[in-house]
This record gives structure tokens, C-alpha cells and sequence, in this order.
């Protein structure tokens, strides 16, 4: 429990339930119990954070100011072709629990499937911890029992194929088939046991498995498992429609943190909205029909007879910020990408449209074609470490941020996830996508609630029950092989 210091970083213990590392779990909903509702907290001992945050001004919250503190910030970390390798070893890396969608065997026994949803029972199934649903009811026993029917196990065949498909609309990506919220209390709307993750539009999934009532699909995305909205998913009929859809290079990226793409070229109607990262096969010149100059035409999925895959016209205008093709990844980008979610509110596993903290640096580097987990804990096993910090003193740990590479270097702690920005007189800055920060001690607790993507320096908590980001720091990581 002594790391419940800040929001509790969405996919941390999500991917350990599949992992069957259910301590890990516990720990982490220890943690969103300390910072929310479970905590026994009036709301009157909640309250706003201020902004900017202390020692932060207010050119401290715009990306120039830290990149001019950087000597040759436009200088390339890494090429295409590295950040290629790395994903691709990556990939290969069983620590870091990624999923190859498109090397999925074709074929799965009902003995693995089963296998696979036991394990999504076992994590975030029924207890004899008491549970609360979005109206504030208890979780009874029949609600349990008719969420287990719905996943629909006594009809898998012996032999499942599998199929691919493609995410049609920004979806979230839930732990069983249900649009209930598992809660830790009866007001605890902010963290839903059952919220994975959202799944990004055009985003290759495998499909395992369909829930009884046929409204929800099994599916496995690259960082997790989870059940989507069937009607949010096409599957293919020749998965070969999809893997070659996802295999596209003539790409328009998504860089700013949400845009709108259009179903008619007047761009009048929304048919999608696409987060930062996302990305979409552009046509070719020779099929572009109309002019090239206000805007671009993309090939985007949809839904045909009984939910088929087919493809349909998309359009973005130019004016927007997308680009052809990932950017060059360079401090001064990956500046500037952070500062466009600044005081985006958060959302546990996307919930409510917003971010969290493990979300917010996937979306960053996803820009730069690099594949980050979902996961704050893994996320900081990707790169270069510059070392163990647990157990170092804190001028220890000053003297690994000194030696830091700003705006490519991510610190963690248990259960939150940062992007570092460098120091400024004596003090160490960060931006990060922050639900809260404790205050007062064990005796009489309270939270200053900040919910939104924001700088602070690594002092933030000094007057709380478990002290600073920097005291609690465990993890400084570069994002590359070397600099």
C-alpha cells in the first residue's frame, strides 16, 4: 500500500491478470483505494490542484521553453530503420508480454481458450470482496453468474479458428462482456476494475471468440487481451484483407492528440475519431479523385453484410496536424508531441475519452513508429536503463537525473509513469498525466485532486504520507539504444 501515491497507472496489474500474477493486481488496487473513494475520504478533503502546479511557471508549460534548454534538439535519436529492429526485437521479448497480432497461430484448442478466460476470471472475477456497479449497488451474485454465462464458454468447439480484424472506431477494450463498472465503492466512479484500455480505430486485432448474447468479441490486440463492442470490430473474410490493410507503409499518421476524419470530402460528416499514433493507408495519387490540395483521402474500415470487413473513403483535411509517414524522432518532437495533451483530462484505461499515464507516453512515441507497452512497468523495460534506484539515496538519484537525456528519458515509480523534461535550479521536471497527489498523513488524509496532464518537478508530494516522486523514484530509462 505504500505506493499509493499518485493515480494508479492503468494497465499495470491488467496485464498481470493474464499473467495469473495476481499479488501484483492487489497491490496496484490497493493503491486506487488509498487515492479514491475507498479511502474514506469526504469530498471536502478533496480538492483541486492548482495551476500551474508549484515551482512550475507558466513558459514552463509550453514545449519550446524545454527545448531551448537542449543543445541540437532536432538531431536523431534514431532512424526508421532502428526503431524497426528494436520493435521487432521487442517483439520477441517475452518480459515485456507483447502479442505479434499478425504471427497468431490459425488454430486454438478449446483447452486454450478456456485457459485464457480463467485467467480474466480469476484476476477480476467474483470475490468475497464486496464490488459496486455504476448506479452504486453491490455486484450480487446473479449479476456474476449471468456475466460468467455471457462469456460463453460451454459452446467452444474443441477447434476455434481464429480471425483478424480491424478496429472500426476508437473502442474500449474491457476485462469481460459487460458495460458495468466493477468499483471499489459506491461514488468510485474514476477506476473501473473492468476498463483495459481503449483500442485505436484501423488497429489489427485477433479474433478468439464471440460473447453468448453476440454483442461483444474476444480479441487480442499487440499489448492486451479484452472484449470489445462487436459492432466496433469488422472481421475479415479473407484475413489476408486485413493483415494486408495493416502491412500498408503509405501512411497518414494522426500527430495531434485527436482528429476528426470525415466520410465525404466536403468534411461535413465525422465517420471517426482518431487518436494520436493512429494512422491510415493513404490512396495512391491515381486514386484520388478530387483535388489534393485541401485535403487527404484515406482507405479506413467499416462494416459490411453480417459485419464483414470492407473499406471505405475516408477524408482529413490538411489543415489538420497529420502527416504522411511517422516523424523523425528527435527531442524537439517529442517535445512537442507531450505539450499537445497538456491539460487533457485523465481517464483510467481511456475511460470518459481521456488518457492515462502509461496511455499518454504510448501515444507520444507511437508517433515515431516505436511500439510501447501498455504498461508503466513495461514501458520502462524498453531502452536503455540507466540503473536500479530502489534503495538509493536521494542524491543518488540526483546524480542518475543529472546524467539523464532529457525528452527521452522516462522515470517510473510503482505504478506511475513519466516523461522527463530536464532541471532548472536544482529542481527536476517532469510531464506526466496525473490523477492525484495525497496530502496530510496516515492519521488524517486527504488528496489534491489534479486529473489532467501537467508539469511538476519531483518534489510534488513532499507534504504527503509517502513522500516525493523523487523519493519514491525506481526506474530512469532511455528511450533508444544509446545516445
Amino acid at each position: 500500500m505504500g505506493s499509493g501515491y499518485l493515480e494508479p497507472c492503468n494497465t499495470e496489474e491488467k496485464l498481470f491478470t493474464m499473467l495469473l500474477v495476481h499479488s501484483a493486481i492487489y497491490i496496484v488496487f490497493l493503491v486506487a483505494s488509498i487515492l479514491h473513494s475507498s479511502t474514506g475520504l469526504a469530498d471536502s478533503t478533496t480538492l483541486p490542484g492548482p495551476r500551474p502546479l508549484p515551482y512550475v511557471t507558466r513558459e514552463m508549460e509550453k514545449a519550446d521553453y524545454w527545448i531551448a534548454t537542449i543543445r541540437n534538439p532536432d538531431r536523431v535519436l534514431m532512424d526508421t530503420q532502428t526503431i524497426q529492429g528494436m520493435n521487432g526485437e521487442n517483439l520477441k521479448r517475452q518480459d515485456l508480454w507483447y502479442s505479434d497480432v499478425k504471427e497468431l497461430k490459425a488454430e486454438w484448442t478449446r483447452k486454450e481458450l478456456l485457459t485464457l478466460l480463467k485467467e480474466d476470471w480469476e484476476g477480476f472475477g467474483q470475490t468475497s470482496e464486496l464490488r459496486y456497479g455504476r448506479d452504486g449497488r453491490p455486484l450480487d451474485a446473479s449479476f456474476w453468474a449471468d456475466l460468467r454465462d455471457n462469456m460463453n464458454q460451454s459452446v467452444l468447439p474443441e477447434s476455434e479458428r481464429l480471425l483478424f480484424g480491424l478496429i472500426m472506431r476508437r473502442t474500449d477494450l474491457r476485462v469481460f462482456p459487460t458495460e458495468e463498472h466493477s468499483l471499489n465503492g459506491p461514488s468510485d466512479n474514476g477506476f473501473d476494475r473492468f476498463q483495459h484500455s481503449s483500442v485505436s480505430p484501423g488497429s489489427l486485432v485477433g479474433i478468439y471468440h464471440f460473447s453468448r448474447d453476440q454483442k461483444w468479441a474476444y480479441i487480442q490486440t499487440y499489448f492486451m487481451r479484452g472484449w470489445v463492442r462487436r459492432e466496433d470490430v469488422a472481421a475479415a473474410g479473407e484475413n489476408r484483407q486485413a493483415l494486408d490493410y495493416a502491412a500498408t507503409t503509405d501512411r497518414l499518421l494522426v500527430t495531434g492528440s485527436f482528429v476528426n476524419v470525415f466520410e465525404d470530402p466536403l468534411l461535413q460528416k465525422v465517420s471517426l475519431t482518431a487518436q494520436m499514433g493512429s494512422s491510415f493507408p493513404l490512396l495512391s495519387p491515381e486514386e484520388q479523385k478530387l483535388s489534393l490540395d485541401s485535403y487527404y483521402t484515406l482507405r479506413i474500415p467499416s462494416r459490411g453484410v453480417n459485419g464483414k470487413l470492407v473499406f471505405k473513403n475516408g477524408y482529413v483535411s490538411r489543415r489538420q496536424d497529420v502527416r504522411p509517414g511517422f516523424l523523425p524522432y528527435t527531442q524537439a518532437n517529442v517535445a512537442r508531441q507531450a505539450f499537445k495533451m497538456l491539460h487533457e483530462p485523465y481517464g483510467w484505461g481511456e475511460m470518459s475519452g481521456g488518457r492515462d499515464c502509461s496511455r499518454f507516453i504510448m501515444d507520444i512515441f507511437s508517433t515515431f513508429g516505436l511500439l510501447l507497452p501498455r504498461n508503466s512497468k513495461y514501458q520502462a523495460m524498453i531502452g536503455k536503463p540507466s540503473g536500479p534506484l530502489e534503495g538509493k539515496k536521494l542524491a543518488e538519484k540526483k546524480q542518475f537525473l543529472d546524467r539523464a537525456v532529457p525528452l527521452a528519458t522516462l522515470l517510473r515509480l510503482p505504478g506511475h509513469i513519466m516523461l522527463y523534461l530536464g532541471s532548472q535550479k536544482g529542481r527536476y521536471y517532469v510531464i506526466h498525466d496525473l490523477w492525484g497527489v495525497p496530502r496530510g498523513n496516515r492519521r488524517n488524509p486527504g488528496l489534491e485532486k489534479v486529473g489532467r496532464v501537467v508539469v511538476s518537478d519531483l518534489s510534488l508530494g513532499s507534504s504527503g504520507p509517502s513522500g516525493t516522486l523523487l523519493s519514491r523514484l525506481t526506474d530512469v530509462t532511455l528511450i533508444g539504444r544509446s545516445l
